[in-house]
């Protein structure tokens, strides 16, 4: 057992709950109760739904890997150390230049993706 391909996946599976539980009732069920164009609405909510995914795939993935490490191309862990690696990025830039006070603690998602990038790294 890779126990940090482990640690990886049981962070990015934190990460997909949280997605799907606070970030629906604070995001995604706002969003579509908004009086804003219906099509934009529509756009995001698929946008949503294709995030879900693109979290939950790696998540299965790292578990899988912790499971069958001899089994696993390193390329395939370096493309989801890549994902999220460049998530935290986007995550850190929009989270320091928005203003809002408190944001590295409000906006913490950079922190999961960093976590999540390093500790499937360190598993190769």
């Amino acid at each position: 057992m890779n126990t940090l391909f482990l640690t990886s996946a049981l962070i990015a599976t934190f990460t997909v709950v949280g997605h799907c539980t606070i970030g629906r009732k604070q995001f995604f069920l706002p969003m579509v109760e908004a009086n804003f164009d219906q099509t934009a609405k529509r756009v995001m909510g698929i946008v949503w739904h294709m995030s879900t995914v693109a979290l939950a795939l790696p998540a299965i993935t790292l578990f899988y890997a912790a499971q069958y490490a001899d089994r696993i191309s390193n390329g395939l862990i370096l493309f989801i150390v890549v994902q999220y690696a460049l998530w935290t990025g986007i995550h850190f830039f929009f989270t320091v230049t928005s203003g809002v006070p408190g944001a590295l603690y409000k906006f913490f998602q950079w922190a999961l993706c960093a976590a999540i990038a390093i500790t499937a790294y360190l598993g190769m």
